[in-house]
């Protein structure tokens, strides 16, 4: 895509937008920022605005020199990723190379590394004096989710530009223009936290009704007044298909507290999960009784620290009886 097509980075595309009208585009980048939020989207169409004939300074996206670009095949604009679980000397070497001379046919040479942060120290050092002083024309953009895993040496020789998670509503809306139904575009942008990426996966996979079913399952189990139903709840969450969909479900569940709170806090235009408007209104009512609306602040609160216990391999059975004994107050009173 076009740099100004990028979607949610107002910032860093207009910042990239201004250094290429100003003849000021720095040698060497650190584009870090959450996976999935178009860092390397926007490496290749800083490419296309140097290289393209037609629109120079923007990319038009059509013509042969901007479609070789985002078809990989362009030899002034290159995108490097690690051959193995690291990059290779060779490929530094290579890199280092490219830099040394003129581009072949465009105004200026892009050579981009997809996950920087998986350089080893060899590669790293023998990339450092490129970095600080590739030949004239050449433009080096180091893509990358953890910054901190790159030696401060390669840091200290780029200029950095941060991406953001991109806003749910963008999301929503992107899904839509996707051709997503309403409450399916709803819960796949809840589920995406921030990345575009994960939220083409979500629209790709598994139906939205079964996380439902899930999340409706515990608040159930929660509203019922007997313990039997907790203690089954949380043993079919423990069983292996229980266990595949309990973090997603925990997300959405998280989610819809949120949204519930948002509700009872009269944030309306915050709640993202519109079409569960019904369902939230019983919960919001329930919460304005006590002060803080302490009870789904305790629900959400314990929401996150199942979610945290399951990411560091906690027993899942365990996690989710602990969450639903959390949950029985604000449950049962909404019920």
């Amino acid at each position: 895509m076009r740099l100004g097509d990028l979607a949610g980075q107002d910032h860093a595309v207009a910042l990239l937008l201004r250094a290429v009208e100003a003849g000021r585009v720095a040698h060497a980048y650190l584009f870090d920022g959450p996976p999935g939020v178009g860092k390397r989207s926007a490496a290749i169409g800083l490419g296309m605005a140097l290289a393209c004939p037609e629109e120079p300074g923007t990319g038009c996206g059509r013509c042969d020199v901007c479609r070789r670009i985002l078809a990989g095949n362009h030899p002034d604009v290159r995108v490097f990723a690690p051959a193995t679980a690291q990059f290779l000397i060779e490929q530094a070497q290579e890199i280092v190379l490219l830099a040394s001379g003129r581009p072949h046919e465009a105004p200026a040479r892009v050579l981009v590394l997809d996950d920087a942060d998986r350089l080893n120290p060899n590669a790293a050092n023998c990339l450092l004096k490129t970095l600080e002083e590739p030949f004239p024309g050449t433009h080096l953009i180091l893509v990358t989710a953890a910054p901190d895993r790159l030696l401060p040496t390669i840091r200290s020789r780029t200029q950095r530009v941060r991406f953001v998670p991109v806003r749910p509503a963008l999301l929503e809306r992107i899904a839509r223009d996707r051709g997503a139904p309403p409450e399916r575009a709803q819960v796949a942008a809840a589920l995406a936290a921030g990345s575009v990426a994960a939220l083409g996966e979500l629209l790709g996979g598994e139906a939205e009704a079964a996380l439902w079913q899930v999340v409706s399952d515990l608040r159930r189990a929660a509203a019922d007044r007997q313990m039997g139903p907790l203690f089954a709840a949380a043993a079919a969450a423990g069983d292996k298909e229980g266990k595949e969909r309990l973090p997603a479900a925990l997300a959405l569940l998280g989610r819809f507290y949120r949204d519930a709170l948002a509700v009872a806090a009269g944030a309306d235009d915050l709640v993202l999960l519109r079409a569960r408007a019904a369902e939230l209104a019983p919960l919001a009512e329930a919460a304005r009784r006590h002060p803080g609306l302490s009870t789904l602040r305790r629900a959400l609160a314990a929401v996150v620290e199942a979610d945290t216990a399951l990411a560091g391999n906690a027993n899942a059975v365990l996690a989710v009886e602990r969450l639903l004994l959390e949950l029985r107050a604000c449950e049962q009173e909404a019920a």
